[in-house]
């Protein structure tokens, strides 16, 4: 098969990193065995599982290294299925043994052989016949995390999913001149930057355009993850987001504190901390194919309301200093009257009241509003600023004149 070379290079990082640190001493180390067997989903003397013995499979045992890499043994099955090695390690100590068959053109494996004598479930290979007839992949979980703003005013998405092949067939894509996936889901149409995440999809088999993401590799039955991010911007929120094919439970993690889920069985449930980062949680479960939920930002439809209230604070300050104005004239024009006896009359308050009353009416408005943006809080702290600095010269004119 084409993909093995760059799915066994793919194994070997991952192998690798998971090891401890390579040593340059030759491993002298007693031998060792794995007694196994293939298995497959079988119509005649299947066992209480549905399995029977894959007969005739090539097995082949891998060594993964630092020094080296590849195949270094390789048997067919017996009747029963069963297939045995025995060798004795060499190469440096991160050496990483393991074996593999090829069923339909898909690889299996089994888990890395860490015992002297690897036996049962360790040394099992459960393959499945394959079929490129395209049928529903069952959404075991879905996770949404939606992380800060960055300088760029941009949000990162990771979004995980946990695909369950319900069936005793591989789905393949197809192999035509335009082969369809073996999976595929809508993303936010803004999304940029999209890309696969680690975990059990090599990113040579994702695939993303327009609006979707689609995956190529071959799914097994059982549960498969799914891993990818994006980039989107905050114009974009309130983001409505569809839960494509449904999900047994899907989960939201928004890391802004006054972020907020909407949607059909969306519930607050306690935050979490991931990686010292904190996130409000909103959880959901038996959500029906296309059901809507919309993720709500402080950016999102924020902008307009603080707007509005930047626009309120600085309607309230025209309208003091239009007082102002009108006070200073008819302070001036009864320094100048030429009857001594005039005084204001009794519905004219002392302009320092009257500043005063102003300064505690701004306040109050400022308290109304529960989050105040950076725009806000500006434009209320440089109009209070100005209206102290008067009422300060009031109080001095008053005290002078007395």
């Amino acid at each position: 098969m084409s993909r093995l070379p760059s799915f066994f290079r793919l194994l070997a990082l991952t192998l690798v990193a998971a090891t401890a640190a390579a040593t340059a001493t030759t491993l002298h180390a007693q031998p060792r065995s794995v007694d196994g067997r293939v298995r497959r989903p079988v119509r005649v003397n299947a066992d209480s599982t549905g399995m029977g013995p894959a007969v005739g499979a090539w097995v082949t045992l891998h060594r993964v290294g630092k020094d080296t890499a590849g195949p270094i043994d390789s048997i067919r099955t017996d009747a029963q299925g069963h297939y045995r090695f025995r060798w004795t390690p060499f190469g440096t100590a991160d050496g990483v043994y393991f074996a593999s068959t090829t069923w339909g053109g898909i690889a299996y494996f089994t888990p890395p052989l860490k015992t002297v004598d690897a036996r049962g479930d360790d040394a099992e290979i459960t393959v499945f016949d394959t079929t490129s007839v395209r049928f529903q992949l069952t959404v075991k979980g879905r996770h949404l995390i939606v992380g800060k703003s960055d300088t760029t005013q941009f949000r990162t998405v990771i979004e995980v999913f946990e695909l369950s092949n319900d069936s005793l067939r591989t789905l393949v894509a197809t192999d035509t001149t335009s082969p369809m996936p073996t999976w595929s889901i809508s993303i936010p149409a803004s999304a940029l930057d999209v890309r696969a995440n680690e975990g059990e999809i090599s990113p040579v088999a994702f695939v993303a355009g327009p609006g979707r993401v689609s995956v190529y590799a071959p799914i097994a039955p059982g549960i498969k993850q799914v891993a990818f991010s994006y980039k989107v911007p905050n114009s974009s929120f309130p983001l409505s987001m569809r839960a494509e094919g449904g999900a047994v439970v899907f989960e939201v993690l928004l890391e802004e504190p006054q972020g907020f889920v909407t949607g059909k069985g969306f519930a607050n449930v306690d935050p979490v901390t991931l990686e010292g980062r904190n996130f409000r949680r909103f959880l959901s479960q038996d959500v029906q194919s296309n059901a809507e939920l919309i993720i709500e930002l402080p950016s999102s439809g924020a902008p307009g309301r603080n707007l509005y209230i930047a626009g309120l604070l600085v309607a309230i300050g025209m309208l003091m200093m239009v007082v102002l104005m009108r006070s200073m004239q008819r302070r001036a024009a009864n320094r100048v009257a030429v009857e001594p006896t005039l005084r204001p009359r009794e519905s004219d308050a002392p302009l320092h009241e009257r500043l005063a009353q102003e300064i505690a009416a701004l306040d109050e408005t400022y308290a109304r509003i529960a989050e105040p943006s950076d725009t806000v809080k500006k434009a209320y702290e440089t109009r209070r600023s100005e209206l102290k600095g008067a009422l300060g010269a009031a109080l001095a004119d008053m005290g002078a004149r007395r």
